[in-house]
């Protein structure tokens, strides 16, 4: 109970009343969600740390307060924290001194969050926290190009496989991670409804997710 306290209080103070009270509904009271938990090796050839005139590279002390027009995404804040207080990896893409994508990745995968009961990390896997790009420098390859630099960075710091989730009926984000080399691993269905809660973890991934294009 003190450890779901603790996490509790660190989701509200990340990311706001409103998405930890939507979070709190689909988790306790009513839920029903599909997922795709993906794996990705690492290692690979030299990766350019840009796409045609928008530069990669680890954020910046400078960069974390340079996040404002994340905010209403429910970025920025969140994203300062968890560099900050869990030392997380935070990579921006910028086109000039304008962050236009940001990715996260963490040492674990985040503490009582439905995923952590489906599986735990080793020494040198990290796991995909998040993925941002403002809506106009979407559908250009960005996210690729983005993706394959930041794979290539942690596979400099002697870290071997990323694993990530993405919501089943995101078929653009699944293509994508299948187009980067991505191994779908699990199928992971949950339902709930208040007392009532069915997780289910497959290795068989239907079908119609497991095809790129």
């Amino acid at each position: 109970m003190t450890a779901f306290i603790v996490h509790g209080w660190r989701y509200l103070r990340r990311r706001g009343l409103k998405a930890t009270v939507r979070t709190m509904i689909h988790r306790f009271i009513y839920g029903l969600h599909k997922f795709v938990v993906y794996r990705t090796c690492l290692a690979g050839p030299p990766a350019a740390d840009h796409v045609r005139d928008i530069m990669f590279r680890l954020a910046t002390p400078a960069d974390l307060d340079h996040l404002a027009e994340f905010e209403r995404y429910g970025l920025g804040t969140s994203q300062r924290a968890y560099v900050n207080d869990d030392q997380d990896w935070l990579f921006v893409a910028c086109h000039g001194d304008r962050i236009v994508a940001t990715r996260r990745y963490s040492r674990d995968v985040p503490p009582g969050s439905l995923m952590s009961r489906v599986l735990q990390l080793e020494p040198r896997q990290v796991w995909s926290a998040d993925a941002f790009c403002l809506p106009e420098y979407r559908n250009q390859g960005l996210n690729r190009h983005f993706g394959i630099f930041t794979m290539r960075f942690l596979a400099s710091q002697g870290y071997t496989e990323e694993f990530g989730v993405i919501v089943a009926t995101n078929i653009p984000s699944l293509r994508s991670v299948l187009h980067r080399g991505s191994q779908f691993v699990y199928f992971v269905s949950y339902s709930r409804l208040l007392f009532y809660e069915r997780l289910r973890v497959s290795k068989e991934v239907p079908t119609e997710l497991t095809r790129d294009g």
